[in-house]
Formats: C-alpha cells, sequence, structure tokens
C-alpha cells in the first residue's frame, strides 16, 4: 500500500501531501482564537505544527500557521485536536474542526439531505482553536448504539441514560455508532439530548446512520459528513491519542460489511507517524474488530505499540475480545478489543417499567448502559454504568429464593458480572463461610431468559428472533454448599476484574426443612 510522505520545504517549517492527480490544492491557517468569535482577527497569531488532514495525508502547518494540502471533491478536510487544544463546540457540543469540500454537493435525489454545494476555490480555510487545560487524569463516556427509530425512543434514551449524565465530571463523549435506527431525521433530535450533558461529544459512523438509497460505500455518509464532518479522524486529547474509525463498508442494496478501506488504513499510518510510541492510543469504532474483514491490517498499524486498546459496540451484547497480532509481526500479547454494551439494550425491547421505559436488556443478560473509559498517563480502566442503576451494582445473582434442604447441595450460583472478563476472578461465600472461586462458563443468563418470554418481545425491529438462549462471555458458575440448614442465608460474590477493581453482590436465599411425614 503506498502511503503518502511530507517533502520538507527548506527555509519554512510546513509540510505538503504529494500532488493528487485530479484534486484541488486547498490551503487556510490554524490559529489561536483568543476571543472565541469564531473569525481570525488581525492579532491572533497562526499556530505552528498543527496537524490538518484530509483523511489521507497529514500534514503539519508552518511557523505562521498556514497549511496546504490537496482535496478530491467529497473529501473532508479536518484538524486534529492537539492537547491543550479544542475547536469551537456548538449548541450541542459537537466539536466543529472540519470543512466539506465538494463544489457538486451531494445528490439531490437522497432522501435524507447531504452537503450542500461548496465553493470550487474556497480561499484560506481557517481553524480556529482555543486553549483548554487537560492536565492529570480523565475519563470518557462511551455510547454504544442509542440506536433511536423514533422520537419516542429519543426520550427513553434521555430518561433512561442521559439525564444521570448531566453535570458529569467526564472529558468528553463518544457515540459509538447506529445513533439512530435508519431514520436520519431523527439526527438533530438526538444531538439536542447529548448536548444537554455539557459536554464534548465526538461520533462513531454507524450501519443504521448511512444514506441507503445509494450505489456503494462512497456517498453512503453524506448525511452523516454535513453533520458531523469525516467518518474517520483523530484527536489528542490529555496523554492519550483517539482515533475514530468508519469500519462500515456499504456494498449497496442494504447490504453492508465491516472493513477498513485503503484511505482509512493510509489516514491511520500517517496520523500515527506524529504520535509518541509510548502515548495510549485509544481506536473507537462501530463494527468489532472480530467482524471486520481485513482486522489484521489495522492490528499491524499498531504492533509496535506496548499502549493500545479499541473499543466497538453493534452487538448489543458485552464482550471483552483479547486478539492475537498477525504470526509476522512478532508480537506475543495480545490486543484488548472491548464490545461495549449499548443504550439501547435490545432496540429498547422489553416490558415496560413504571415510567414506561422498556427494560431493554442485552442478550447477554448485562442491562442497557454506557461505558466510562478512565485514562491515567498511558494507561486505561473501563467502568460500566446501568441505565439508571446504582454505578456500584455491577452483577446480578441467580439462584432460587427458596430451596428444599435435600437440593442445597445440587443447586448453581450464577453470577452476571456484566463487564467481567476471561481475566476476571470471581469468588463467592455463604454466610461468611470459606471463599470458594466459581468457575467461568460460556452460557445463558437465566434472567435474560425469563425477560424475554414473551414472544412478541423477543423479536429485533426487523422480525429477527433475539435468541432466548444467547451466551453470555461473563457468566460464573458454582454449587450451594451441601450442609446448610433449614432458615435464611446470603451469598456473597466478589469479583476483581483485569484492572484491579472489585466489587460485590448479594443474594438472599431460603433453606427450607423437608416436610415430615405423619406417622
Amino acid at each position: 500500500m503506498s502511503l503518502v510522505t511530507g517533502i520538507l520545504l527548506l527555509g519554512c517549517n510546513r509540510t505538503e501531501a504529494m500532488p493528487d492527480p485530479g484534486s484541488t490544492p486547498l490551503k487556510g491557517i490554524v490559529y489561536e482564537d483568543e476571543n472565541g468569535n469564531g473569525v481570525r482577527d488581525e492579532r491572533e497569531k497562526g499556530l505552528a505544527r498543527i496537524r490538518v488532514s484530509n483523511g489521507r495525508d497529514v500534514v503539519l502547518t508552518d511557523v505562521r500557521g498556514r497549511w496546504f494540502l490537496d482535496a478530491r471533491p467529497g473529501d473532508t478536510i479536518f484538524v486534529i485536536k492537539p492537547r491543550h487544544w479544542i475547536s469551537p463546540l456548538d449548541e450541542n457540543g459537537l466539536p466543529q474542526f472540519y470543512r466539506v469540500h465538494n463544489p457538486a454537493g451531494s445528490p439531490t435525489s437522497l432522501k435524507y439531505a447531504g452537503v450542500a454545494p461548496t465553493p470550487a476555490d474556497p480561499g484560506s480555510i481557517d481553524f480556529p482553536l482555543q486553549r483548554q487545560d487537560e492536565h492529570g487524569p480523565f475519563s470518557v463516556i462511551l455510547i454504544g448504539d442509542p440506536q433511536s427509530r423514533n422520537l419516542t425512543e429519543v426520550d427513553y434514551l434521555a430518561r433512561d441514560v442521559v439525564e444521570p449524565m448531566v453535570g458529569t465530571d467526564a472529558a468528553f463523549g463518544i457515540g459509538l455508532g447506529d445513533l439512530v435506527f435508519d431514520n436520519l431525521d431523527v439526527l438533530p433530535a438526538h444531538n439536542a439530548v447529548m448536548g444537554r450533558t455539557g459536554i464534548p461529544w465526538f461520533n462513531v459512523h454507524g450501519n443504521h446512520d448511512m444514506n441507503f438509497d445509494v450505489p456503494g460505500d462512497e456517498l453512503s455518509d453524506e448525511t452523516w459528513q454535513r453533520l458531523y464532518g469525516p467518518g474517520t479522524y483523530a484527536f489528542d486529547w490529555g496523554t492519550a491519542h483517539f482515533i475514530v474509525i468508519d469500519d462500515v463498508i456499504y456494498n449497496g442494496d442494504g447490504k453492508y460489511q465491516g472493513g477498513f478501506t485503503e484511505d482509512t488504513l493510509t489516514f491511520i499510518e500517517e496520523d500515527l507517524k506524529h504520535i509518541g510510541r509510548e502515548t495510549l492510543v485509544v481506536l473507537v469504532m462501530h463494527i468489532p474488530l472480530t467482524g471486520t474483514r481485513n482486522a489484521d491490517d489495522l492490528l499491524r498499524l499498531i504492533a509496535d505499540r506496548p499502549n493500545t486498546v479499541s473499543i466497538s459496540a453493534h452487538y448489543h451484547k458485552q464482550r471483552h475480545e483479547f486478539m492475537d497480532f498477525p504470526a509476522d509481526v512478532g508480537r506475543d500479547t495480545p490486543h484488548h478489543h472491548l464490545i461495549a454494551g449499548t443504550a439501547c439494550g435490545c432496540w429498547w425491547k422489553g416490558e415496560p417499567d413504571e415510567y414506561g421505559i422498556p427494560h431493554a436488556m442485552m442478550q447477554c443478560g448485562a442491562p442497557n448502559g454506557h461505558i466510562v473509559l478512565g485514562v491515567e498517563n498511558f494507561d486505561y480502566d473501563m467502568r460500566f454504568v446501568a441505565a439508571r442503576m446504582d454505578p456500584d451494582q455491577q452483577m446480578h445473582l441467580f439462584v432460587p429464593g427458596s430451596i428444599p434442604e435435600s437440593s442445597v447441595g445440587d443447586t448453581p450460583v450464577i453470577a452476571n458480572v456484566w463487564l467481567g472478563s476471561s481475566r476476571s476472578r470471581v469468588r463467592m461465600r455463604v454466610d461468611d463461610g470459606p471463599w470458594v472461586d466459581m468457575t467461568h462458563e460460556t452460557r445463558a443468563d437465566p434472567w435474560c431468559e425469563l425477560a424475554y418470554v414473551n414472544e412478541s418481545l423477543n423479536r429485533t425491529p426487523r422480525g429477527r428472533p433475539l435468541g432466548e438462549a444467547t451466551p453470555s462471555s461473563h457468566v460464573w458458575v458454582s454449587t450451594l454448599p451441601a450442609d446448610l440448614a433449614p432458615g435464611g442465608h446470603v451469598i456473597e460474590v466478589e469479583s476483581t476484574d483485569m484492572f484491579g477493581q472489585v466489587d460485590t453482590g448479594h443474594r438472599i436465599f431460603r433453606v427450607t426443612p423437608e416436610a415430615k411425614s405423619k406417622p
């Protein structure tokens, strides 16, 4: 694969991309917007060595803040946010870090509006940046698949997931794709809800966020481009570098696949050339790496970096993957990939609660909710937050409430630790007795099976069965001690996850004496 190389011009601190046949040369300035008015005033200086990209090439501004790039029709030009700086935010917290170059505009036949025609010669495209403090550890809210079909489901999202975030101390949030369910007219309402959290929001392009009335991938993100800018881009925050990746390839006729285009891989390789080797690199995408056709191509680009993690959504269940690198890169330690749970759970299905919100339990037995990614120096941790639950609640336990004395020793205890992985240690004890390690099993969650016994609820919005016995990757099993006396007892389950975080859960049950036979 041929990737871009910069040309250093003598006498000027500027890198320029190689000319691209059929493209238009563009230029502009990245500057410090001291008064925050979005216009470069006379005394506002240009910023040197700021990265700017067309989605393939990455160039640096010169000492006067100038950048020069070739752009193809349909390209999005964007600034790569540096540490301690941020682009202006709109009223909904969406960063205004890009400009679309599309002189012809999007096809007028699209069901959902795309990009209006832009000037063939736009003149100087200037990007404002403002200073902000990014010292110390920080956290990021990650929301997978809000996937609202209509305004009713946008309200579910607001009540169930987003309202508890208002006033959050998270630095920013990332929507992991499928912000809506095919109806792109719902996107403005979604943005309005997310923007009330008071933090910046970056977003990932999902398979339900596309224009389907186009012949192929090239035009599938026209509405997305108008509202959010590029599908693949990057930014720094504190000690971490984030790469947002569009890994949905539209094949036409409503069909798509997971994968990385040549332009996407070119951009990632060029982007990483400007990032220190020890820096934590966080890659976010919609379709899991395990579901992409050329995951190895991406893994090769990060194989020499010790601190990486990738995060996706899409599957409506939560699972940690520890992926081997391609054999030819010579790396033994696997790459950590999280398939995050979804805000809509199982598509906002299930019995409504007393507030009219469906329980939406995911197929893995975890509630709907979101992930909090914590970053400190070049390390990270993760925490699951279930919708409208105590953030300390990280599991549920299954054991009958009443157990005959003769059956106690054969009664299983099932613990679903919602963000557990194969690297978690889970143990249990009864009534302050000895701790017993529980066994990690891939099996269906009993509460999930009970939740979806109603066949009318047990369907995706497109009519496919949810699958009552869908295996969960975060279930642990043990059995009760056989010598428990009749009466009340308490099970305590303790989980220690891969980050050293310890969580506990409790379950009360009764052992009933055997009925005595009459003489």
